[in-house]
Protein backbone atom coordinates (compact mmCIF):
# COMPACT_ATOMS: atom_id res chain seq x y z
CA UNK A 1 0.00 0.00 0.00
CA UNK A 2 1.79 3.43 -1.12
CA UNK A 3 0.72 6.82 1.13
CA UNK A 4 1.51 9.55 -0.74
CA UNK A 5 1.82 12.70 1.52
CA UNK A 6 1.08 16.22 -0.05
CA UNK A 7 3.18 18.97 0.88
CA UNK A 8 2.73 22.66 0.94
CA UNK A 9 4.08 24.54 -1.49
CA UNK A 10 6.43 26.78 1.25
CA UNK A 11 7.51 23.45 1.98
CA UNK A 12 8.32 22.34 -1.18
CA UNK A 13 10.27 25.58 -2.22
CA UNK A 14 12.15 25.13 0.86
CA UNK A 15 13.09 21.32 0.53
CA UNK A 16 14.66 22.31 -2.89
CA UNK A 17 16.40 25.71 -1.59
CA UNK A 18 14.07 28.46 -2.86
CA UNK A 19 13.12 31.58 -1.20
CA UNK A 20 9.91 31.45 0.66
CA UNK A 21 7.16 34.21 0.79
CA UNK A 22 8.50 36.08 3.65
CA UNK A 23 12.06 36.06 2.21
CA UNK A 24 10.52 37.06 -1.52
CA UNK A 25 8.56 40.16 0.63
CA UNK A 26 11.66 41.34 2.33
CA UNK A 27 13.75 41.10 -1.03
CA UNK A 28 11.06 43.78 -2.63
CA UNK A 29 10.64 45.96 0.04
CA UNK A 30 14.71 46.50 -0.04
CA UNK A 31 14.35 46.51 -3.52
CA UNK A 32 11.89 49.39 -3.31
CA UNK A 33 13.16 51.37 -0.88
CA UNK A 34 16.39 51.64 -3.35
CA UNK A 35 14.06 53.03 -6.15
CA UNK A 36 13.70 56.49 -5.42
CA UNK A 37 17.55 57.03 -4.42
CA UNK A 38 18.06 55.49 -7.63
CA UNK A 39 15.81 58.10 -9.29
CA UNK A 40 16.93 61.14 -7.84
CA UNK A 41 20.40 60.40 -8.06
CA UNK A 42 19.82 59.35 -12.64
CA UNK A 43 17.98 62.61 -12.44
CA UNK A 44 20.69 64.51 -10.72
CA UNK A 45 23.54 62.95 -13.44
CA UNK A 46 21.41 63.60 -16.07
CA UNK A 47 21.60 67.67 -15.28
CA UNK A 48 18.28 67.84 -13.85
CA UNK A 49 18.00 70.04 -10.78
CA UNK A 50 14.97 68.75 -8.89
CA UNK A 51 15.17 69.25 -5.41
CA UNK A 52 17.53 71.83 -5.34
CA UNK A 53 17.12 75.08 -3.53
CA UNK A 54 19.99 76.70 -5.37
CA UNK A 55 20.79 74.76 -8.70
CA UNK A 56 23.87 76.13 -9.16
CA UNK A 57 25.08 74.09 -6.74
CA UNK A 58 24.47 71.03 -8.80
CA UNK A 59 27.13 71.77 -11.55
CA UNK A 60 29.87 71.21 -8.63
CA UNK A 61 31.92 68.45 -10.05
CA UNK A 62 32.84 66.84 -6.74
CA UNK A 63 29.10 66.29 -6.34
CA UNK A 64 29.16 64.52 -9.95
CA UNK A 65 31.41 62.16 -9.17
CA UNK A 66 29.87 61.71 -5.40
CA UNK A 67 26.39 61.03 -7.11
CA UNK A 68 27.95 58.55 -9.39
CA UNK A 69 29.55 56.62 -6.69
CA UNK A 70 26.42 56.84 -4.35
CA UNK A 71 24.19 55.75 -7.45
CA UNK A 72 26.16 52.87 -8.14
CA UNK A 73 26.70 51.51 -4.20
CA UNK A 74 22.63 51.81 -3.93
CA UNK A 75 22.46 49.63 -6.86
CA UNK A 76 25.05 47.39 -5.50
CA UNK A 77 22.16 46.98 -2.41
CA UNK A 78 19.50 45.86 -5.33
CA UNK A 79 22.15 43.20 -5.77
CA UNK A 80 22.94 42.19 -2.42
CA UNK A 81 19.47 41.74 -1.47
CA UNK A 82 18.72 39.49 -4.89
CA UNK A 83 22.11 37.20 -3.74
CA UNK A 84 20.54 36.98 -0.20
CA UNK A 85 17.15 36.03 -1.36
CA UNK A 86 17.32 33.65 -4.64
CA UNK A 87 19.37 30.52 -4.47
CA UNK A 88 22.51 31.70 -6.92
CA UNK A 89 23.27 33.75 -4.16
CA UNK A 90 24.51 30.16 -1.75
CA UNK A 91 26.86 29.77 -4.73
CA UNK A 92 28.80 32.85 -4.16
CA UNK A 93 32.42 32.82 -2.68
CA UNK A 94 31.73 34.13 0.88
CA UNK A 95 33.88 36.95 1.16
CA UNK A 96 31.95 38.86 -1.89
CA UNK A 97 29.00 38.30 -0.23
CA UNK A 98 30.11 39.59 3.55
CA UNK A 99 32.64 42.50 2.27
CA UNK A 100 29.46 44.48 0.94
CA UNK A 101 27.03 44.18 3.44
CA UNK A 102 30.01 44.75 6.39
CA UNK A 103 29.94 48.03 4.02
CA UNK A 104 26.05 48.57 4.01
CA UNK A 105 25.38 47.99 7.73
CA UNK A 106 28.28 50.19 8.56
CA UNK A 107 26.95 53.12 6.69
CA UNK A 108 22.67 52.40 7.25
CA UNK A 109 23.40 50.97 11.09
CA UNK A 110 23.60 54.57 12.48
CA UNK A 111 20.55 56.10 10.53
CA UNK A 112 18.31 53.14 11.06
CA UNK A 113 18.95 53.52 14.96
CA UNK A 114 18.78 57.10 15.18
CA UNK A 115 17.24 58.91 12.08
CA UNK A 116 13.59 57.60 13.17
CA UNK A 117 14.01 58.31 16.83
CA UNK A 118 15.76 61.55 16.43
CA UNK A 119 13.12 62.81 13.61
CA UNK A 120 10.80 61.75 16.00
CA UNK A 121 11.99 63.88 19.04
CA UNK A 122 12.60 66.77 17.12
CA UNK A 123 9.09 67.23 15.29
CA UNK A 124 7.39 66.83 18.67
CA UNK A 125 9.54 68.34 21.42
CA UNK A 126 12.22 70.73 19.79
CA UNK A 127 11.47 73.95 17.40
CA UNK A 128 14.61 73.65 15.56
CA UNK A 129 13.69 72.80 11.90
CA UNK A 130 14.57 69.18 10.63
CA UNK A 131 16.98 70.58 7.98
CA UNK A 132 19.42 73.68 7.98
CA UNK A 133 17.65 77.38 7.11
CA UNK A 134 20.52 78.11 4.46
CA UNK A 135 20.28 74.56 2.54
CA UNK A 136 21.00 73.75 -0.76
CA UNK A 137 18.65 70.73 -0.99
CA UNK A 138 14.66 71.19 -0.47
CA UNK A 139 13.15 69.69 2.72
CA UNK A 140 11.65 66.57 1.33
CA UNK A 141 14.86 65.15 -0.33
CA UNK A 142 15.82 64.26 2.90
CA UNK A 143 12.53 62.55 4.03
CA UNK A 144 12.66 60.68 0.63
CA UNK A 145 15.98 59.50 1.62
CA UNK A 146 16.32 58.76 4.81
CA UNK A 147 12.92 57.09 4.78
CA UNK A 148 14.66 55.09 2.01
CA UNK A 149 17.81 54.37 3.56
CA UNK A 150 15.90 53.26 6.83
CA UNK A 151 13.78 50.73 4.67
CA UNK A 152 17.11 49.68 3.14
CA UNK A 153 18.61 49.26 6.01
CA UNK A 154 15.96 47.23 7.82
CA UNK A 155 15.69 45.07 5.02
CA UNK A 156 19.22 44.18 4.41
CA UNK A 157 19.94 43.32 7.49
CA UNK A 158 16.86 41.04 7.69
CA UNK A 159 17.60 39.35 4.39
CA UNK A 160 21.07 38.80 5.53
CA UNK A 161 20.28 36.93 8.69
CA UNK A 162 17.54 34.80 6.76
CA UNK A 163 20.42 33.92 4.43
CA UNK A 164 23.35 33.88 6.61
CA UNK A 165 21.47 31.01 9.23
CA UNK A 166 20.81 28.90 5.99
CA UNK A 167 24.17 29.17 4.68
CA UNK A 168 26.10 28.85 8.14
CA UNK A 169 23.13 27.60 10.69
CA UNK A 170 26.11 26.19 13.18
CA UNK A 171 26.74 30.33 13.65
CA UNK A 172 23.73 30.83 15.85
CA UNK A 173 24.00 27.92 17.65
CA UNK A 174 27.84 27.41 18.98
CA UNK A 175 28.58 29.40 21.58
CA UNK A 176 31.25 31.78 22.12
CA UNK A 177 33.26 29.44 24.94
CA UNK A 178 32.97 26.62 22.38
CA UNK A 179 34.35 28.44 19.07
CA UNK A 180 38.25 26.79 19.18
CA UNK A 181 41.38 28.88 19.40
CA UNK A 182 43.28 28.86 16.15
CA UNK A 183 47.35 29.44 15.65
CA UNK A 184 46.78 33.19 15.49
CA UNK A 185 44.67 33.68 18.87
CA UNK A 186 47.28 35.73 20.57
CA UNK A 187 47.63 37.78 17.57
CA UNK A 188 44.33 38.43 17.64
CA UNK A 189 44.06 39.44 21.39
CA UNK A 190 47.01 41.84 20.41
CA UNK A 191 45.04 43.68 17.69
CA UNK A 192 41.92 43.69 19.34
CA UNK A 193 43.88 45.64 22.25
CA UNK A 194 45.86 47.73 19.77
CA UNK A 195 42.21 48.89 17.85
CA UNK A 196 41.33 49.70 20.84
CA UNK A 197 43.13 52.97 21.21
CA UNK A 198 41.85 54.35 17.51
CA UNK A 199 38.45 53.42 18.47
CA UNK A 200 38.44 55.17 21.70
CA UNK A 201 39.92 58.33 19.96
CA UNK A 202 37.00 57.82 17.49
CA UNK A 203 33.85 57.14 20.58
CA UNK A 204 35.22 59.96 22.21
CA UNK A 205 34.88 62.58 19.46
CA UNK A 206 31.38 61.00 18.29
CA UNK A 207 30.04 61.04 21.74
CA UNK A 208 31.29 64.59 22.04
CA UNK A 209 29.36 65.71 19.52
CA UNK A 210 26.48 63.77 20.31
CA UNK A 211 26.28 65.52 23.70
CA UNK A 212 26.84 68.99 22.16
CA UNK A 213 29.94 69.61 21.08
CA UNK A 214 30.75 71.49 17.97
CA UNK A 215 34.63 72.04 17.78
CA UNK A 216 36.47 70.00 15.04
CA UNK A 217 32.92 70.55 12.95
CA UNK A 218 32.47 73.56 9.85
CA UNK A 219 31.08 76.49 11.35
CA UNK A 220 27.65 75.92 9.41
CA UNK A 221 27.29 72.56 10.09
CA UNK A 222 27.57 72.79 13.77
CA UNK A 223 25.03 75.65 13.12
CA UNK A 224 22.42 73.34 11.59
CA UNK A 225 22.68 70.05 14.04
CA UNK A 226 19.67 68.76 14.77
CA UNK A 227 18.84 65.80 17.10
CA UNK A 228 18.90 63.02 14.26
CA UNK A 229 22.45 63.92 13.73
CA UNK A 230 23.74 64.01 17.32
CA UNK A 231 22.04 60.96 18.09
CA UNK A 232 23.49 59.55 14.95
CA UNK A 233 27.12 60.40 16.43
CA UNK A 234 25.85 58.55 19.94
CA UNK A 235 25.15 55.79 17.95
CA UNK A 236 28.50 55.79 16.52
CA UNK A 237 30.12 56.11 19.67
CA UNK A 238 28.52 53.44 21.29
CA UNK A 239 29.16 51.00 18.43
CA UNK A 240 32.91 51.84 18.58
CA UNK A 241 33.17 50.54 22.29
CA UNK A 242 30.67 47.95 21.93
CA UNK A 243 32.70 46.41 19.13
CA UNK A 244 36.13 46.40 21.60
CA UNK A 245 34.25 44.61 24.26
CA UNK A 246 32.55 42.32 21.99
CA UNK A 247 36.12 41.40 20.33
CA UNK A 248 37.65 41.24 23.57
CA UNK A 249 34.45 38.42 24.92
CA UNK A 250 34.77 36.16 21.62
CA UNK A 251 39.04 36.57 21.92
CA UNK A 252 38.65 35.54 25.71
CA UNK A 253 35.84 32.70 25.08
CA UNK A 254 33.56 34.07 28.00
CA UNK A 255 31.26 32.71 28.83
CA UNK A 256 28.59 34.93 28.48
CA UNK A 257 26.52 35.75 26.84
CA UNK A 258 26.58 32.28 25.93
CA UNK A 259 25.33 32.80 21.72
CA UNK A 260 28.83 33.17 19.61
CA UNK A 261 26.03 34.88 17.47
CA UNK A 262 25.43 38.07 20.01
CA UNK A 263 29.27 39.24 20.26
CA UNK A 264 30.28 38.41 16.54
CA UNK A 265 26.72 40.69 15.56
CA UNK A 266 27.53 43.49 18.05
CA UNK A 267 31.17 43.65 16.78
CA UNK A 268 30.00 43.18 13.06
CA UNK A 269 27.90 45.83 13.08
CA UNK A 270 30.39 48.25 15.42
CA UNK A 271 33.25 47.85 13.23
CA UNK A 272 31.27 48.60 9.48
CA UNK A 273 30.17 51.33 11.04
CA UNK A 274 34.10 52.69 12.23
CA UNK A 275 35.09 51.78 8.92
CA UNK A 276 32.31 53.02 6.77
CA UNK A 277 31.34 56.13 8.21
CA UNK A 278 34.98 57.29 9.29
CA UNK A 279 36.12 56.19 5.40
CA UNK A 280 33.08 58.30 4.10
CA UNK A 281 34.17 61.52 6.30
CA UNK A 282 37.67 61.29 4.86
CA UNK A 283 36.71 60.89 1.45
CA UNK A 284 35.14 64.45 1.94
CA UNK A 285 37.97 65.95 2.96
CA UNK A 286 40.07 64.75 0.61
CA UNK A 287 37.25 65.54 -1.72
CA UNK A 288 36.10 69.26 -0.92
CA UNK A 289 38.82 70.28 1.67
CA UNK A 290 37.01 73.84 1.38
CA UNK A 291 34.06 72.62 2.60
CA UNK A 292 35.91 72.46 6.22
CA UNK A 293 36.91 75.44 8.11
CA UNK A 294 40.78 75.69 8.32
CA UNK A 295 41.48 74.99 11.96
CA UNK A 296 38.18 72.11 11.53
CA UNK A 297 40.04 69.91 8.99
CA UNK A 298 43.42 68.84 10.81
CA UNK A 299 40.69 67.14 13.73
CA UNK A 300 38.05 66.32 11.55
CA UNK A 301 40.85 63.96 9.16
CA UNK A 302 42.28 62.56 12.59
CA UNK A 303 38.92 61.68 13.79
CA UNK A 304 37.78 59.70 10.67
CA UNK A 305 41.60 57.92 10.40
CA UNK A 306 41.79 56.91 13.84
CA UNK A 307 37.76 55.64 12.91
CA UNK A 308 38.85 53.63 9.64
CA UNK A 309 41.76 51.85 11.47
CA UNK A 310 39.98 50.80 14.09
CA UNK A 311 36.89 49.18 11.96
CA UNK A 312 39.69 47.75 9.73
CA UNK A 313 41.16 46.28 12.56
CA UNK A 314 38.44 44.93 14.53
CA UNK A 315 37.00 43.66 11.36
CA UNK A 316 39.89 42.19 10.16
CA UNK A 317 40.04 40.51 13.63
CA UNK A 318 36.73 39.25 13.38
CA UNK A 319 36.99 37.49 9.65
CA UNK A 320 40.29 35.52 10.53
CA UNK A 321 38.51 34.46 13.69
CA UNK A 322 35.92 33.13 11.46
CA UNK A 323 38.34 31.61 8.95
CA UNK A 324 39.54 29.47 11.58
CA UNK A 325 36.76 28.41 12.78
CA UNK A 326 34.98 27.50 10.00
CA UNK A 327 35.69 24.16 9.89
CA UNK A 328 34.03 23.92 13.83
CA UNK A 329 31.34 26.21 12.93
CA UNK A 330 30.01 23.84 9.37
CA UNK A 331 30.61 20.76 11.84
CA UNK A 332 27.17 19.55 13.23
CA UNK A 333 25.11 20.97 9.55
CA UNK A 334 25.98 18.00 7.78
CA UNK A 335 25.89 15.56 10.60
CA UNK A 336 22.34 15.92 11.35
CA UNK A 337 19.63 13.40 10.21
CA UNK A 338 17.38 13.94 7.15
CA UNK A 339 14.18 12.78 6.80
CA UNK A 340 14.25 10.27 4.25
CA UNK A 341 11.62 9.82 1.80
CA UNK A 342 11.15 6.60 2.31
CA UNK A 343 10.23 4.28 5.56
Amino acid sequence: MTVSVHRPAAMTRAAHGGPGRARLAVCAATIAACVPYLTIKIAWLSGSTVGWNDPAAADDSALYVGNAITLGMDAAAVLVAAAFTFRWGRRIPAWLVLAPIWVAVGLLAPIVLAVPLGTFLQTFFSSQPLTGDDNALQGWVYGVVYTGFTVQGVGLLTAFVLYARARWPRTFEIRTRSVPEGPTRSLQVLLVRGAAVPAAVFAAAQLYWAFGGTAGLHGREAADRNLAQQLADGVEGLLAVATVAALVLIVRRAARPGRFAVPLAVAWAGSGTMFAASLYGLLVVLGRPGFLAPDAASATGLIALAGVLAGLVTGLTGAVLLAESRGALAEGQSARPTASSTP
